[in-house]
């Protein structure tokens, strides 16, 4: 993210700051709390999604309830629960979570996915001058890479052609012979190539880039042309062998007369895969296949347009346009894409531009002297787990950001220390400047992070929004577990008081009781003779004609309310009969009787007790209500909240 965008970005929320103070005006006033429509809006939508139609009905009935809500965490304030230890770091926590997560969605993901984008509606044609270097590669052929091609480009500032240095210096013979030029691309490029994709969009026809480094090497790179970008193409193809030229005019001859494209490709086309399927092929985008086919494919019109036949290396082509999709909207791109682009390589480069940004912002000072006396320090014992930061170590500033906030050397020693895993993967063999190097630029570029978050709340309105949801959300259950929870599970005398007044609401209703039948290791003569006997004597007779020697019959005594689906196939009357079910063993067989109708009773309260401690509650919230009411004087502005609602 350059210094310009970061200076708009800035500027943007200083005005939208003062806008602010000026639009967001009071809704209401509970207690000594105002309550902006800036707040109102955001749990509205929030919570509504997409019912949030701000009709009459809808705002008045979800102000109600957030006005009860905010009853509530007055109430949680006036007893200042805000102040307990415990809820304080408890917020503390969520926010840590939050914010790291939070900072990186909008500084950097959110960024990557516009600026994707909007590069995806153009193609860029360049053409390039490339000195290969492997990953991994040292610095010093790193260095000689880039020197060659600074050389090379004094030439091309002196006089000449970027065609000709191109044929003559790159390493990449293949586009030499054409002078670099690569053809039409568009982003995104893969990962490792981010620079480069940025090159090229930044990068006006005509103009020449400095060195671009890439996961193969580095590059100069000269823009030639743009376009609007070419998208994705569906068609279908026939493709007959090179030789088959005079097939290839007979068959498109005939699909001028209107025969049908499916059954000629299954007829004649080579490309058996394809065939089959009418010569459909995935849908593709530039750079897939043969330049000759994706230029007659993307130059077809209309869906349904066929081309004349085409020759490429595969043979000769008849092209059949299927579908144009249009572009995704960003919405749906975002969904798609987002994923992906977190781990691109262009997410560490946006992390890092973005640290960047921060510590330019912030001040950002260092004191590399004082690093290298700790670095002159230390021996081999550095990448041993043994090691520790020496007792002597002064406490002098190493680097800070915005001022006064100073990080020590003695701070940067601990995080070496407490980074064990980090410390202990590198080689022995590495200098331990070069060690101390790595490990102060992530020790600096995670303070600067940690630094940026703490601003969140001043710089993000929704992140407000969102800190303060949590810091109410814990208020709210705080002062409802003292006033409602624990006080209808605690308070036994209350709750007796409840149910003496209401115990017609908890009622037993009639129910049925039923005996299950299970016939076990019988032929089906036998088991409809156990069914009759049941049907007209009661379970102890069943058991003791049938169970003499073996256990044959099997019973389980139950209870069903009325509606019941096990009661399926029974009466509501006492000694009603399901038919007899044979099981898929054969063997195996089952039937349930209503042995009797239990009539409808009074719970007492330890059976009713789970139903009235829920009522109860109900009616303790209701009566806390109340008396936050009286208690809270709530004053809404009706002019405000009617500019809300949809007329």
């Amino acid at each position: 993210m350059s210094n310009k965008i970061f200076i708009c970005v800035a500027l943007m929320f200083l005005s939208s700051i003062i806008i602010g103070q000026d639009k967001d005006e009071v809704l209401m006033k509970v207690g000594n709390s105002d309550v902006r429509v800036s707040e109102f809006k955001y749990i509205y939508e929030k919570n509504n999604g997409a019912n949030a139609d701000y009709s009459e009905k809808n705002v008045n009935e979800y102000l109600d309830l957030y006005i009860k809500f905010k009853l509530k965490v007055e109430k949680a304030k006036q007893l200042q629960l805000d102040t307990i230890s415990a809820l304080i770091s408890e917020l503390s926590g969520y926010r840590k979570q939050l914010a790291s997560s939070y900072l990186i969605d909008k500084e950097v993901t959110e960024f990557l996915l516009r600026e994707l984008y909007d590069r995806m509606k153009y193609d860029v044609e360049f053409s390039h001058i490339f000195i290969p270097v492997a990953e991994g590669a040292t610095k010093s052929i790193r260095e000689e890479a880039k020197s060659k091609l600074r050389e090379i480009k004094s030439k091309i500032v002196g006089g000449m052609s970027f065609e000709n240095a191109a044929s003559e210096f790159s390493s990449d013979r293949t586009t030499a012979l054409k002078g670099g030029n690569m053809g039409y691309f568009t982003a995104k490029l893969p990962s490792g190539f981010y620079e480069l994709e940025s090159a090229l969009y930044k990068l006006k026809p005509g103009q020449i880039s400095d060195i671009v480094e890439s996961r193969i090497g580095f590059h100069l790179i000269k823009v030639t042309n743009t376009r609007p970008a070419r998208g994705i193409m569906e068609v279908a193809h026939i493709l007959l062998k090179q030789e088959q030229q005079n097939l290839a005019d007979s068959i498109y001859n005939e699909l001028l007369k209107g025969k049908d494209f499916d059954v000629l490709a299954l007829n004649y086309s080579i490309d058996k895969t394809t065939a089959k399927n009418g010569g459909k092929l995935p849908p593709f985008g530039i750079n897939t296949y043969d330049k000759t086919f994706e230029e007659t494919a993307f130059s077809l019109g209309k869906d349904g347009a066929v081309s004349k036949p085409v020759l490429t290396k595969s043979g000769w082509h008849i092209i059949k346009r299927l579908a144009k999709p249009s572009p995704d909207s960003y919405e749906l791109f975002v969904r798609k894409m987002k994923a992906q682009i977190n781990k691109d390589q262009r997410f560490d480069a946006a992390k890092l531009s973005l640290i960047s940004d921060i510590k330019k912002a912030a001040g950002y000072k260092e004191d590399r002297n004082e690093l290298q006396r700790f670095v002159a320090s230390l021996n081999e014992d550095f990448y041993s787990y043994k090691w520790s930061p020496d007792s002597a170590l002064q406490s002098k500033m190493v680097f800070s950001l915005g001022g006064s906030n100073i990080y020590t050397i003695r701070n940067f020693a601990d995080y070496c220390k407490k980074n064990t895993k980090t410390r202990l993967k590198y080689d022995k063999t590495k200098p331990i400047s070069e060690t101390i190097d790595e490990l102060f630029t992530e020790y600096v570029n995670e303070s600067a992070m940690e630094y940026e978050e703490k601003t969140l709340e001043m710089k993000y309105g929704d992140f407000k929004s969102l800190m303060r949801e949590y810091e109410e959300g814990i208020l709210l259950f705080e002062a409802t577990k003292i006033n409602v929870w624990d006080k209808a599970n605690q308070d036994t005398v209350g709750l007796k008081v409840y149910y003496d007044k209401n115990k017609s609401e908890y009622i037993w209703p009639e129910k049925a009781a039923i005996v299950e039948y299970k016939i076990s290791g019988v032929d089906k003569k036998t088991a409809e003779k156990i069914y009759k006997y049941a049907v007209k004597n009661d379970v102890s007779k069943v058991e003791k004609k049938f169970n003499k020697k073996i256990k044959i019959v099997q019973v389980t005594n139950k209870e069903f309310e009325s509606g019941a689906k096990e009661l399926s196939g029974l009466e509501w009357k006492k000694g009603s009969v399901s038919s007899l079910l044979i099981e898929p063993s054969g063997t195996d067989f089952s039937f349930k009787k209503l042995s009797e109708i239990i009539p409808s009773k009074q719970k007492n309260l330890s059976e009713a007790r789970g139903y009235v401690v829920a009522d109860y509650q109900d009616y303790l919230e209701k009566e806390w209500i109340g008396q936050l009411t009286k208690e809270f004087n709530v004053e809404v502005n009706k002019e405000i909240l009617s500019k809300l609602k949809k007329q």
